[in-house]
Parts: structure tokens; sequence; C-alpha cells
């Protein structure tokens, strides 16, 4: 494992990512049965899970390391594969990811 990945703050976080999605993913299955306040709870588990991304995101992109370099290349192509367009940059993905949230937020 590279240097990057072996500081505790990257650790944690990405320990803290996993437990997100983990939770999300369980959860997504539920939403047909949740009431809305479950599914107000929901997104703000998506919203704080996008807040862990972008800052993730921005420490692997401020890195040299070339296991955070790669891994850079692949927010970018599951953000591809969510729509983002490559003439923008990721920063912009993200912040559409958090209106659409806060558009399902204020629906539910």
């Amino acid at each position: 494992m590279s240097n990057f990945f072996q500081s505790e703050i990257v650790k944690e976080s990405i320990k803290e990512l996993n437990i997100l999605q983990q939770q999300i993913i369980e959860d997504t299955f539920k939403t047909p049965f949740m009431s809305g306040v479950q599914k107000k709870e929901h997104i703000e588990l998506m919203k704080i899970l996008l807040e862990k991304q972008k800052n993730l995101y921005f420490r692997l992109s401020l890195s040299d390391d070339p296991e955070a370099i790669e891994m850079t290349k692949k927010f970018k192509e599951t953000a591809k594969f969510l729509g983002f367009n490559e003439n923008n940059n990721i920063t912009q993905f993200f912040n559409e990811m958090e209106k659409k949230l806060d558009k399902l937020y204020n629906i539910k």
C-alpha cells in the first residue's frame, strides 16, 4: 500500500465511506417502505457520503502518490458512469449531485 493510503486520516476516511456506503445500499432497498422522515434521513446520509467523497477526492487530487492518482481516475470513471461530462471538472459533478440530493430532500 502506498504512503498516501498509510495515513491514519485517509484510513479513517475510507473506513467511514465504506460504512456509509454499506448502510445506504442496505437502506435503498427499504425506501419504498420508509416514512417521509425515514426517506429524509436516508437522503441526509447520502449527502454526508457525498461530502466525505468530495473531501477524499480533494486529498487525492493534491497527492502525487501513484495510487492516489489512480484512485482519482476511478472517481472520474464512476462520475462518468453517472453522467459526468469530461469537459467539466469533478467539483462541478459533486455540486450537481448535491443539488439533486437537496431537491430530493425538499420533495420528500
